[in-house]
């Protein structure tokens, strides 16, 4: 027979609310960040069908510090990530996806060349690398868009 679990109970403590208090954004953040990092190891080591031990033995490391990575309280260096994900074949690090900013600043010379000036505009507008002046029958000035970085 299955044991019933109980629900679990509502704590409340002055010392842990202002220990919570003190925690910034940042720090929860990072905390959360390493318990995902170290949760997708322990995925990794499942999915192979292995043990703490037989990730200690492929990396040559001790079982504890596998334990210790498994806390989510460890602060990996990126070679260790980079062995980890060799030996278990997975991704723990993502650098070909993250997308690249770039900033780029031109400066446009617009310039005018005066074709006839016998007929007055009855519309103007831009059609998005030059504007054009249209006349009855007549295209008399035209402008061009130039840019270099």
């Amino acid at each position: 027979m299955m044991k019933k679990m109980s629900k679990a109970e509502l704590y409340s403590s002055a010392i842990l609310d202002e220990i919570f208090a003190e925690i910034t954004p940042e720090e929860a953040e990072k905390t959360t960040k390493r318990m995902l990092l170290a949760a997708r190891i322990d995925d990794g080591i499942k999915a192979k069908g292995w043990k703490k031990k037989h990730l200690a033995e492929a990396l040559q490391k001790h079982p504890s510090e596998v334990t210790k990575w498994l806390s989510g309280t460890h602060n990996f260096n990126s070679d260790t990530l980079f062995d980890i994900e060799r030996v278990l074949n997975i991704g723990l690090v993502t650098l070909k996806d993250a997308p690249i900013n770039q900033i780029i600043r031109f400066h446009v010379v617009v310039s005018e060349k005066v074709i006839s000036t016998e007929c007055s505009p009855f519309a103007s507008f831009y059609t998005g690398n030059s504007f054009v002046d249209l006349y009855q029958g007549v295209k008399s000035r035209q402008y061009s868009v130039s840019s270099y970085n």
